[in-house]
């Protein structure tokens, strides 16, 4: 993967130099960069040597135009994975919450077919990444569409939401089943869990922060008895996509791109963690007050980042063994902090028989739209949204 970012560095630097421009003719087409002035950029993305990286579950760029075609050329590292861990995308047009196409990125490099019609139509199109940033990238090269300009994108949406969470959050196995013997990407849809129809319903922008196995005090463990706290999220929340700096840049965390939180300003942020550090706290009371301690901490570093933003913690759709505890610290830390409003959500463990149970015991779409209408309730009343 280190060769291969090389090898884009200098392709870009070259496109640069000879073009000296952000958008250039070919083959009576043009080709935009995705830039900020060309597309709304949704999630965390890094943008590097004019490549834009989709990393968390739900990234996404969009864009305006009118024409008859509209072609994007997109990188990846497949030949780093095994071909159940190859990236996915999906491809919307104007305000669809079902995708025209969804794309496997089986290529170094892949010229993908965004959108085409016989007559010309004004549109917009998204680009929306279904994979976790832990398996193959996402790079978005440059724009191609049949007429002269792209148009101004898409206007931000009025609210805004940060979700937090893991594998749970990021649609993990949705549309697999239980008998899966293997996790495989192409049965990832975040537009199927709980934060992107949450966020939907409640007509927002959203940025996901969501890294499957991944918790507060210890990744998923299994029956081991050792903390896992290599690869944390409240880590992971500080950069803006380290999955890519690591995996597919090669560097070492020293020079891992630091998230600039002013770059999103959420309305509500709600926090979903918990199921993987219970692998490791299981009902021992000290690793239970430890967790407690470090999410009370992890609480208070997103309140300084996002003071203005009120909190909705949540728990207890895979495994409730953490749902008093994760209560018990908003009520610790509410305390503490009279100024900050936040609240506890308590989710209904899934019902298997009712609503089936995904990719290693994950939910189901049934499950997870039980799960976001409730967080979409008890958003509207802590914000006072209608």
């Amino acid at each position: 993967s280190s060769d291969l970012a090389t090898v884009y560095s200098f392709f870009q630097a070259l496109q640069s130099y000879i073009f000296h421009e952000d958008h250039f003719r070919m083959e009576d087409k043009m080709h935009f960069l995705p830039t900020e002035d060309h597309v709304k950029v949704s999630g965390r993305t890094i943008f590097r040597d004019n490549v834009r990286y989709l990393g968390y579950s739900a990234t996404s760029i969009s864009f305006c135009f009118t024409g008859q075609k509209a072609q994007a050329v997109i990188i990846s590292d497949p030949a780093d994975w095994p071909e159940e861990h190859h990236a996915w995308i999906g491809i919307f047009i104007n305000d669809a919450t079902e995708p025209a196409k969804r794309v496997e990125l089986t290529r170094l490099r892949q010229t993908v077919d965004l959108f085409e019609s016989e007559i010309p139509e004004t549109v917009t199109v998204t680009i929306m990444k279904y994979s976790e940033p832990e398996y193959a990238i996402c790079g978005i090269e440059e724009l191609i569409i049949d007429t002269e300009e792209l148009l101004p994108p898409p206007a931000p949406k009025k609210r805004k939401i940060q979700i937090i969470g893991d594998s749970i959050t990021c649609g993990y196995g949705v549309e697999g089943s239980a008998s899966d013997e293997l996790h495989n990407t192409a049965v990832e849809d975040p537009t199927k869990s709980y934060s992107v129809k949450t966020a939907r319903a409640l007509d927002t922008d959203f940025e996901i922060v969501a890294w499957n196995g991944k918790g507060v005090i210890s990744a998923y463990i299994g029956d081991g008895d050792q903390a896992d706290d290599s690869w944390l999220v409240p880590m992971l929340y500080e950069y803006t996509d380290a999955g890519c700096c690591q995996q597919f840049f090669h560097e070492p965390p020293s020079l891992w791109e630091k998230w600039d939180h002013t770059r999103f300003e959420p309305d509500l942020i709600t926090v979903y963690l918990g199921t993987n550090d219970a692998s490791y706290t299981k009902n021992y009371p000290e690793r239970k007050k430890a967790f407690s301690l470090v999410y009370q901490g992890f609480l208070r570093n997103i309140h300084a980042k996002h003071p203005q933003a009120k909190i909705l913690c949540m728990h207890g759709t895979m495994d409730q063994t953490l749902c008093s505890t994760v209560q018990h610290a908003v009520k610790e830390y509410s305390k503490a902090n009279e100024d900050v409003a936040i609240k506890y959500l308590q989710l209904p463990l899934q019902d298997e028989e009712k609503d089936g149970i995904g990719t290693f015991w994950h939910p189901t779409e049934a499950t997870h739209q039980k799960v976001s209408e409730l967080v979409v309730a008890a958003a509207k009343k802590l914000m006072d949204w209608e």
